[in-house]
């Protein structure tokens, strides 16, 4: 039987419930499922909380999951300019700290630009962040090899010239194995790349996090695809930046997954972030 994938997407979105914080003229939006301690899934550039498709309610049977659209992506308004990590950073974690009860103490996982932008929180929040889990992070300053080529899309004269532009830049950029882009992937593909109006592609390039680590007090992961094409040859070396920046700093490697493994590995991933994240210090 065929699966409709906005049908897919709608019904998991309909167990959230909806939040607004603050952002720029308008509102940041937040999806919120579950009980339990708090945790905020940050998403990747040209993306929105669809990012933790497959996520959201496994963890929501032990958490209470907060997956936001961040500032210009998905739902949420743009921020004001200029749109600089650290102004971003300020409305999420004002965003998350209006959200969390008094006392209440967060994790955040954070994947591509998400993770940027999670480690400026987590510094923000202080005491208030237990754990930092960075997944396939940007603002990390280690320079890969080769820089990657996507294909342009937004001037193809039609739909399925459009579909195909992006399947190809799920193949180039985000998941390893092409027979795991299935339909559901380039549905979000589509609709997360053409709701964008913030460049957070550039943003995640700016080396902001070696700053910031040293400063936070949450405990440190780095949680990345043993494919990651944005890791291709320095998986190693981003080890060793995290383990310096915070010595005992775990890191994790599921094999076989590409840059968007909380997609391409969701099981594994989910077992592995829970176990990352227990027991809280």
């Amino acid at each position: 039987m065929t699966v409709d994938p906005a049908a897919v997407v709608a019904d998991i979105e309909s167990r959230a419930e909806l939040g607004r914080t603050p952002c720029g003229a308008g509102s940041m939006v937040w999806r919120i499922w579950g009980q339990g301690p708090p945790l905020a899934l940050l998403h990747g550039g040209y993306g929105s909380w669809t990012h933790w498709i497959r996520n959201v309610e496994p963890l929501a049977e032990r958490y209470r999951v907060l997956a936001p659209d961040l500032p210009g992506l998905g739902d949420s308004d743009v921020p004001p300019e200029p749109s600089r990590p650290e102004a971003i950073a300020e409305i999420v974690a004002a965003g998350l700290g209006s959200l969390l009860t008094a006392g209440e103490i967060a994790d955040i996982a954070g994947f591509s630009f998400g993770g940027l932008i999670g480690g400026l929180v987590a510094q923000r929040l202080g005491p208030r962040v237990a754990n930092l889990v960075l997944v396939g992070s940007g603002g990390l300053g280690v320079r890969r090899g080769a820089p990657i080529e996507l294909v342009t899309w937004r001037e193809l004269p039609d739909e399925a010239a459009r579909r195909a532009a992006h399947l190809e830049n799920l193949a180039i950029l985000m998941i390893a194995d092409r027979a795991n882009i299935d339909d559901l992937a380039v549905h979000l593909q589509v609709r997360n790349a053409t709701r964008a109006r913030l460049r957070s592609r550039l943003l995640s390039r700016i080396p902001a996090l070696p700053s910031a680590i040293p400063r936070m007090s949450a405990r440190l992961h780095g949680l990345w695809g043993e494919r990651d094409i944005t890791a291709q040859g320095v998986l190693e070396d981003i080890r060793r930046l995290l383990q310096t920046l915070q010595p005992g700093a775990g890191f994790t490697i599921i094999p076989r997954a590409g840059h968007w493994v909380q997609y391409e590995a969701a099981r594994a991933f989910n077992t592995t972030l829970v176990r990352l994240l227990e027991p809280r210090a």
